[in-house]
């Protein structure tokens, strides 16, 4: 598929500060007070086959200068490469996330502006602590646990990976990101670190916002550096509300007429 005129460029609009991809697909859920009476879930929006693979083709270009960047940061070659967008039920999302007993960290960021919502970078243990050696130059298995320093490297990188993630939205998707009573600018919180249970980590990170998740996009991403053996694997979890969701719906139907 070629690129839309729409893809062809980039102009980063949010700053780096001093992390693959779940969408949520918007549901609208009400609980009666009387338990009698059906529970209301008006449809959601369902993205095409073809709008998945347009969203595929923004987040690698994010991909791209997340690349740049953290390749400068650590003055040697690092290469992010996402392997699929996919929808997928809740469920088996949080159950990609491994065994629910297992303990998995996270950073996540609170989003306010034309995309409000929540973008969580998500590793287990053993990936997450060989990307903080890979960050502070030390050999792989150094790190054996989540101190203030490991914290601070695993928030540093959701800051740029999920900065150049939602920069490729919106310079991709400018029209569709503006919406009525929303300022231009988009302004994510400091990155938060949490070490959660697998099966509550989405419970947890997104408060009310769960209650609203039903289906999901996941987007998997490899992360490889030079002189490294092992390539590591965390998943992006990128979750708007229901207003982003359709202004991004939207946007992508647009593209795919085009």
């Amino acid at each position: 598929m070629l690129f839309p005129a729409e893809l062809q460029t980039s102009e980063p609009k949010i700053p780096w500060r001093s992390l693959p991809v779940f969408l949520n697909l918007g549901n609208l859920r009400v609980f009666p007070e009387d338990p009698a009476l059906p529970r209301i879930s008006p449809m959601q929006p369902t993205l095409s086959e073809t709008q998945c693979r347009l969203l595929r083709m923004i987040f690698e270009r994010g991909s791209e200068s997340a690349s740049n960047a953290l390749s400068k940061w650590l003055g040697r070659e690092v290469r992010l490469m996402i392997s699929e967008v996919e929808q997928v039920e809740l469920e088996d999302a949080t159950a990609l996330l491994g065994p629910p007993e297992a303990l998995v960290a996270a950073c996540s960021m609170e989003l306010s502006g034309p995309l409000s919502g929540h973008m969580l970078l998500v590793f287990t243990d053993r990936a997450g602590l060989a990307l903080v050696d890979v960050l502070l130059g030390q050999p792989s298995g150094t790190s054996k646990a989540w101190g203030e320093l490991e914290q601070s490297a695993a928030k540093e990188t959701t800051n740029i990976v999920g900065c150049a993630y939602l920069n490729a939205l919106l310079t991709h998707l400018p029209g569709a990101m503006l919406r009525e009573g929303v300022g231009e600018e988009l302004v994510p919180t400091s990155p938060v670190f949490h070490r959660e249970f697998a099966g509550a980590l989405l419970e947890f990170a997104l408060l009310e916002q769960a209650l609203d998740l039903d289906k999901v996009l996941l987007v998997q991403t490899a992360f490889a550096a030079a002189h490294q053996e092992t390539q590591l694997n965390w998943t992006l979890l990128f979750v708007p509300d229901r207003e982003s969701l359709r202004a991004m719906a939207a946007a992508l139907a647009q593209l795919e007429t085009r």
